[in-house]
């Protein structure tokens, strides 16, 4: 892939693909728009809290397109859901060819873990170099993984060693044993399988996958009040990742199958109404008249207290929280969790988006948003490569098309 290749971001939920396609650009030079007077791409803010004072990518294109089956088992789909980003991308109305996507994704059966590891390096101190730490990636990854899972993200918290500690980048340093705390987060084999062959069914390759924790924090956090450590409720259809952030890195994270798509299931099946109906009823959350709708739905907010209780179990108090997803959008919810937990909270959306008048629509691309976020923050060259795989992807994508056609 070229350098000046545009970057596709796909959030991929249980209820719909958020896609939002940037042109990576040099963050040591101005913008290309820079110092042409009044002009200024759609939803790009000024300021310091604008692009300038963000990452190096103008915003070409958006969309959010749900997915039209059912999405009990979107996982189980992957050709629905490649077509809910087939959909995706068309509705961006960015014209060119796209071969690789940076991609998003929370599920039910992810797990999160604290994995401390040490590594002798030598009978005197020694420098320590990158290879060392990789080394002790391995290490965390043996310790964390089971046999029939994957990572989806790896976190290297802190390092100590030979008169220092609490380091998260001791490169450079001397010692003669390292030892390093990593955040790890899994997902099972056969739903990464799945994803990346919704991902590759729709003609694109998984450059990058990662959860939506990170991406949301970084789409959205300047929103918030701001400050070293915040926590994150990602509420989606059928997931609520809940994160611990302290500088912008992932500490702890805790998901509840819990969200908009079961809370409209219970409530449809309490009531007896349709699936509209309860989703209707959950998205008024406790404005909504029906006495049993509110119980319901505050009983089963009161089961995310739990979630919130143990992320923040034995942690000094976060300045702030935000909230992202569907759940984000139930009348009262963020109401009830700054009450609860008397922490300031608000919606996560990213200033690019400010100016699209569709409130589900800003919070629903602020996860893809802030893959672009971090995606151009770092070296671009990892994800830039391109791929000796692509020409045979796109010929087996032929083939299935015309076997699915003729």
């Amino acid at each position: 892939m070229r350098m000046n290749q545009p970057l596709v971001a796909l959030d991929i939920g249980s209820t719909k693909v958020a896609c939002a396609i940037g042109q990576a650009h040099d963050p040591s030079t101005p913008p290309p728009w820079r110092g042409r007077s009044g002009f200024r791409p759609a939803g790009v803010q000024g300021g310091a809290a604008g692009l300038h004072g963000a990452s190096g990518f103008e915003l070409l294109g958006s969309s959010v397109v749900p997915y039209r089956g059912s999405i009990e088992a979107w996982l189980g789909e992957p050709l629905m859901v490649g077509q809910a980003i087939e959909q995706a991308l068309e509705a961006t109305a960015v014209t060119g060819a796209f071969h690789r996507a940076l991609v998003a994704v929370t599920h039910p059966s992810l797990a999160s873990e604290r994995v401390r590891v040490s590594l002798a390096l030598g009978d005197e101190p020694v420098v320590i170099r990158a290879h060392d730490l990789e080394r002790l990636k391995t290490s965390a990854l043996n310790q964390a993984l089971g046999i029939d899972r994957d990572p989806l993200l790896v976190e290297r918290l802190s390092c100590d060693g030979n008169g220092f500690e609490g380091v998260r980048d001791p490169c450079g340093l001397s010692a003669t044993r390292l030892r390093a705390a990593f955040h790890v987060i899994t997902m099972p084999i056969a739903a990464r399988r799945a994803l990346v062959q919704a991902v590759e069914s729709a003609g694109l390759e998984v450059a990058w996958l990662t959860s939506t924790l990170p991406a949301a924090w970084a789409g959205g956090s300047h929103e918030g009040p701001g400050g070293k450590r915040g926590i994150l409720i990602d509420a989606g259809g059928l997931t609520t990742a809940l994160g611990l952030f302290v500088d912008g890195v992932l500490h702890r994270a805790h998901f509840v199958p819990w969200g908009g798509v079961t809370l409209s299931a219970t409530i449809a099946k309490a009531l007896q109404v349709t699936m509209d109906q309860a989703m209707t009823w959950s998205l008024q959350g406790t404005a909504c008249r029906h006495p049993a709708v509110q119980t319901i739905i505050e009983s089963q907010w009161g089961d995310l207290q739990q979630g919130l209780d143990g992320l923040l179990k034995d942690q000094p108090r976060p300045e702030t929280i935000l909230i992202s997803g569907r759940g984000g959008l139930m009348d009262g919810f963020v109401e009830w969790v700054e009450r609860t937990t008397q922490i300031p909270t608000s919606l996560c959306r990213s200033v690019r988006m400010t100016r699209l008048g569709d409130l589900p629509g800003q919070v629903g691309l602020t996860t893809a948003i802030g893959l672009l976020e971090l995606a151009t923050r770092t070296s671009p060259t990892p994800l830039l490569r391109s791929s000796s795989h692509l020409l045979d992807r796109l010929l087996d994508r032929t083939r299935a098309v015309l076997t699915e056609y003729f």
